[in-house]
């Protein structure tokens, strides 16, 4: 396996675990809500901020991959 191909796994394992932890969570920076799912749970306004940034790293992590071919 080449080291662009580990270094894409490594990177998308990486962000995945920050995106779980950083959805899972929550504190008095989450922001406001803005849909509600229950009681104690919902979307905050930082989940979208996570969720971008997962989304990008994803993408570095596709051009990394194919780079290792």
């Amino acid at each position: 396996m080449s080291l662009a191909r580990l270094g894409a796994i490594v990177m998308a394992l990486a962000a995945s675990v920050n995106l779980v932890l950083g959805v899972a969570g929550h504190s008095r920076l989450s922001g406001p809500v803005l849909v509600t799912l229950s009681r104690d749970h919902g979307i905050h306004a930082d989940d979208l901020t996570i969720l971008l940034c997962w989304a990008l790293v994803m993408l570095g992590s596709v051009a990394l991959w194919r780079r290792g071919r």
